[in-house]
Formats: structure tokens, C-alpha cells, sequence
């Protein structure tokens, strides 16, 4: 399993492919903008030979799924994500309009993640956990062999997710992070939706909201 990261729009959104042993590709919150973010995408694809099968989000915030119209347009892949995140995906364009984005709506879901199901690429499983509290329909991605979790929104190094926005809530999302904290061990490495890797086990011990409640 390899995780490739791009950092897209305004919001420096980290946009990943999570890419599996056989060269087969998710694209994972993909807030692809520019002309030229969307090149490097391209080029990465190609001069890797990688191939996408369908696009995963962890939530639908307007920075997160910037590049999904023109992922499904070009490339022709399935989307997924909670249904909880429904109403939020439904006003992402005023979102963008707020914001001063250009945005073109993306199709609706192919089908939706429960949050509690394994998936598999190229055979490896990948976990699908229900996090909300940042966003009603947030999940996070675990690939338990290669120790990778993609937690979108809900965790940052030394931080969490912003939790005063509409339709967030701190209690759930506090309630959300210390189960997720009690499933992972401390080498886990995360990629969060926003700045730099970190690992559970740092957040453990170093994050000012974590490290008194676990």
C-alpha cells in the first residue's frame, strides 16, 4: 500500500491516493482546482502507471471535493460517502459561492458507506470508521496491515477538527476520536486533511485535546 498526497486549493487540502500492490488507485477527498493541480494528478497517474477505481470521502466540505465533477468526468469513477453527509453536500455550492470558489455540483453517491464495513483494494482491507462531530457523516479510512489511517477532518497533528461549523458538534466529535483512538495503536501513522502526517501515538501523548481524556 502506498499513500501519494497532493496539496490542492485555497485551503491546502491534502487530496491522497491511496494506491494498492496491484497499481489499482483510490482517490480519496479530492479538492483538485487548478488547471495545474489537475496535471499533476494526471501526470502522477500516468508516468505510474496507476489506475483509478472510484473516489472516497471522508466528509463533503466544499474544499474536500473540488475535483469531483472532473474526476467523474474524466475518468468515469463511482463516488462514495455517508449519507449523513447528505445536506452538507447539498449546499456545497452556496459553500463555494461564500467563499468566492468556483464549483461545479458532482454527482450524487454510488452508493453509500455505513462506517462500520471492510473494503479491499487490490485485496488489502481497508476499514471504514464512522467519525462524526466535525461533519454528521465523517469517516476515516484504516488499512490495518500497512498501519495507514486517513482521518479527513476529525484529526490534526496537535489539533482536531473545527467543530463550530454547522452541523458539528464537540461532544460528538470528542466522542467520536477517543473510540477511534481505542482501536488503533501508537505506530498508526495518520494523514489528516490538512497539514503534515502524524501517528496515534503522538497524538497520544502531545495533543492538547486528546492527552487528558485518554
Amino acid at each position: 500500500m502506498r499513500i501519494r498526497r497532493f496539496i490542492t486549493n485555497p485551503y491546502q487540502e491534502n487530496s491522497y491516493l491511496l494506491i494498492g500492490s496491484g497499481g489499482m488507485a483510490w482517490i480519496i477527498d479530492p479538492g483538485f482546482y487548478t488547471a495545474s493541480e489537475r496535471r499533476l494528478l494526471q501526470n502522477f497517474l500516468q508516468a505510474e502507471k496507476v489506475q483509478l477505481v472510484g473516489i472516497y470521502l471522508t466528509h463533503t466540505h466544499i474544499d474536500h471535493i473540488l475535483g469531483v465533477r472532473w474526476l467523474v468526468e474524466e475518468y468515469h469513477l463511482p463516488v462514495y460517502y455517508h449519507a449523513n453527509e447528505e445536506p452538507v453536500y447539498a449546499h456545497a455550492a452556496q459553500w463555494a459561492q461564500m467563499m468566492g470558489l468556483a464549483y461545479e455540483p458532482g454527482p450524487p453517491a454510488t452508493a453509500y458507506l455505513q462506517g462500520t464495513e471492510t473494503l479491499y483494494l487490490d485485496s488489502e482491507p481497508i476499514q471504514v470508521f464512522f467519525v462524526p462531530g466535525h461533519s454528521p457523516g465523517h469517516v476515516a479510512f484504516y488499512a490495518a496491515e500497512s498501519r495507514n489511517l486517513l482521518s479527513g477532518d476529525v484529526l490534526f497533528r496537535g489539533s482536531i477538527g473545527n467543530y463550530e461549523l454547522p452541523l458539528a458538534d464537540y461532544n460528538t466529535l470528542m466522542h467520536s476520536l477517543e473510540g477511534l483512538f481505542l482501536r488503533l495503536p501508537d505506530d498508526v501513522t495518520v494523514w489528516p486533511g490538512h497539514g503534515e502526517p502524524t501517528t496515534i501515538g503522538y497524538e497520544r501523548v502531545h495533543n492538547p485535546f486528546l492527552a487528558s481524556r485518554l
